[in-house]
């Protein structure tokens, strides 16, 4: 926090000081007695006084005839004996060139820099008069400081060096710095502010209400208790908030921190700070925590899901059995008839939640769509309120699509979680399918044309809507509408690449208070899908060395390898899988490693692997850290860099491409 005198400094243009230069701003005595430009000297070898020029002799008020033969120790010390030490060190010293910086005492100290070059028996010498530090310039020092030419041009060099400086730093700093006023309007801005809000400085300058145009508004009453309670505790304060393009409406993720300017009366003048974009940042550290819960939560419950399935199974088998030793007019026998069907009905429902969970992306096969949506519709039945009528109207016949099943189901969930986040109280949501033989046309969407026939898969709501300047921008990454603490902005995107990577499309229609509709696209299977994917995979199995920390991570990694069509060979040391590489046994397509340490054993063998093994591809997955962290040039040592959270069917898909490539 700055608090700031609300004085006013009357300071005479620069252009008219030179205008000046030549007349003085002070008594001819009192300049002589404090300013000195120029002033010259010839001495002997030990710092004896040969000569001095006018400017020098008038400046310490003697007659030239006696400084001659005394020491320019002793003269300049006779002034200021706390400088005899200092010359003396200087003069003794064999350095052909020397300088020493010189300051009087008093309430406004007067500095000299005296330059001293050596030739010969003889040392010759400047003395000048020069401008304190910025630190040092105080007010009411300006008028003892500026008086000739040569101290003005010392304070204009200055200003142009620093406005120099400024401009280096505003064109390299890779984020915003502010000084703003306290209408929120900006005194300065640097001119990145635009790339990040579509909004030139100039527009800043004017109109603070921009600002909170711009932040995104599920954060705004956020920012404004942040920036009113720094200015009641007078401390700058560091956050972070969302803002949103005024243009295209993408979302980016801000750290801010803002030091109030406000006087001793307590009136705000305004803030200084800056922004610094962290959507990268705040995203991983969001997805990290959020999947490490996760993990732990998918445990303990499939751990539940066991037990209760193994309990309805025996409730139903013992209904079952009670059921066929009643006769046909037992009075329990309607009884136990509907308990032996819920507990069917519950048995199943368990089933599909585990085999949900335990569906490995990356296997494409022949699904029925209508199948696909009626099972997820199944599940949601169980999750949505009450007041929310769900409806499925899917075409007559069967839809047969070629897909990843377990990815589409995340796809339809998500979408459907979404639809259920637009009807918070109540409204009605449908489910469909339906079958083209044209494609209608989208304003809104992302992916390609199927190839037709194609089936679309609807979701449809009657909840609040999608603003339509949102709706350009749904399937970016990490664009959302939600608050902070509520959705990553990922669902759409991981639709979008879904819909990308099985040659189809998705859209989007809305009305802002109406509702809207969603459609996944894509083409009917005509069956030889499968053929053509078989065709164009490699004839042979490859191999991977996978070189890794024992433990469960490793083990998913390497199953989840094994899954996709890999003979995986593991090593839990580096120097086993030295050895296995060196020995030339095993004919490897690529060397798996996986770390989070750059210093560790296993990112040695990375860098040792490297190029040494004739055509060895090299993997490497980073576990429980960001790249961000780790130096480029070590990730360049890879052929392939993998994050920690990247799906799986996106690693499957990166590893066919790196070895298609090869």
């Amino acid at each position: 926090m700055k608090t700031v005198k609300r004085d006013r400094i009357s300071i005479a243009p620069m252009s008219d000081l030179f205008g000046q230069a030549d007349k003085p701003l002070m008594s001819p005595a009192t300049v002589a007695a404090a300013w000195l430009e120029g002033g010259m000297m010839v001495l002997s070898k030990d710092g004896g006084m040969l000569q001095a020029n006018e400017a020098l002799v008038a400046w310490l008020g003697l007659e030239t005839t006696a400084l001659v033969g005394q020491n320019l120790r002793d003269v300049l010390g006779a002034r200021h004996p706390e400088w005899r030490t200092l010359l003396q060190e200087l003069i003794d010293g064999q350095a052909p060139f020397g300088s020493l910086q010189l300051a009087t005492g008093g309430e406004t100290p007067l500095h000299y820099r005296l330059d001293l070059a050596r030739h010969g028996d003889r040392i010759f010498g400047r003395l000048d008069s020069v401008l304190p530090s910025a630190a040092e310039l105080a007010e009411g020092a300006w008028d003892e400081s500026l008086h000739g030419r040569r101290a003005q041009h010392q304070m204009f060099t200055r200003l142009i060096q620093a406005e120099s400086r400024l401009d280096v730093l505003m064109r390299r700093w890779p984020g915003v710095i502010f000084s703003q006023r306290a209408d929120f309007s900006f005194h300065f801005i640097s001119a990145q502010i635009e790339d990040l809000t579509g909004i030139p400085p100039e527009q800043w300058q004017r109109q603070g209400q921009l600002f909170w145009q711009v932040v995104h508004e599920a954060d705004a009453d956020e920012v404004r208790n942040r920036v009113h309670r720094s200015v009641l505790q007078r401390q700058p304060a560091s956050f972070t908030y969302r803002i949103r393009h005024s243009r295209t409406g993408r979302v980016t993720y801000l750290l801010e921190h803002r030091d109030p300017v406000v006087t001793a009366n307590g009136i705000v003048l305004g803030y200084e700070g800056f922004w610094i974009d962290v959507t990268r940042q705040t995203i991983a550290e969001r997805r990290l925590s959020s999947a490490a819960w996760k993990e732990t939560l998918s445990v303990v419950t499939m751990g539940l899901a066991h037990d209760f399935r193994n309990l309805m199974a025996g409730i139903g088998a013992l209904s079952e059995q009670f059921l066929h030793q009643a006769g046909e007019d037992h009075s329990f026998r309607e009884n136990m008839q509907l308990i032996m069907n819920n507990s069917r009905q519950a048995s199943q429902l368990v089933h599909r939640i585990i085999s949900l969970h335990n569906g490995q992306p990356g296997e494409r096969n022949y699904h029925d769509l209508n199948e696909l949506i009626r099972e997820v519709a199944e599940l949601t039945r169980k999750i949505i309120p009450r007041t929310i009528q769900l409806n499925v109207v899917v075409h007559e016949g069967t839809l047969p699509v070629y897909v990843d099943a377990v990815e589409f189901r995340q796809v339809i969930i998500n979408l459907v979680l979404n639809a259920l986040d637009a009807m918070p109280t109540r409204g009605s949501l449908t489910l469909g399918s339906t079958l083209h033989g044209e494609l209608p046309a989208w304003e809104h969407g992302c992916g390609t044309a199927p190839r037709l026939p194609a089936a679309a898969l609807s979701i449809r709501d009657t909840g609040t809507g999608i603003k339509p300047r949102h709706l350009s921008n749904l399937f970016d990454p990490f664009f959302t509408t939600k608050a902070l603490n509520k959705g990553s902005g990922l669902g759409l995107y991981n639709a979008r690449m879904f819909v990308e990577k099985h040659q189809g499309a998705i859209s989007v229609e809305s009305t802002a208070g109406q509702g809207a509709t969603f459609r996944v696209w894509l083409p009917v299977a005509d069956f030889t899908e499968g053929e053509r994917e078989h065709a164009s995979r490699p004839a042979e199995r490859r191999s991977l060395l996978f070189a890794g920390a024992e433990g469960r991570t490793s083990d998913n990694t390497v199953e989840f390898l094994r899954t996709a069509g890999y003979h995986v060979v593991e090593a839990h040391s580096s120097e086993l899988a030295t050895a296995m590489l060196d020995s030339g046994e095993h004919p490897f397509a690529g060397l798996f490693v996986q770390t989070e340490d750059v210093q560790s054993d296993f990112a040695t063998l990375l860098l040792r692997s490297n190029g040494r093994h004739g055509r060895l591809k090299t993997i490497l997955q980073i576990v429980g850290r960001n790249e961000d962290e780790y130096e480029t040039g070590f990730l360049r040592r890879a052929d392939l860099v993998l994050g920690a959270d990247l799906p799986q069917a996106a690693i499957h898909q990166r590893l066919e491409e790196l070895f298609a490539s090869a």
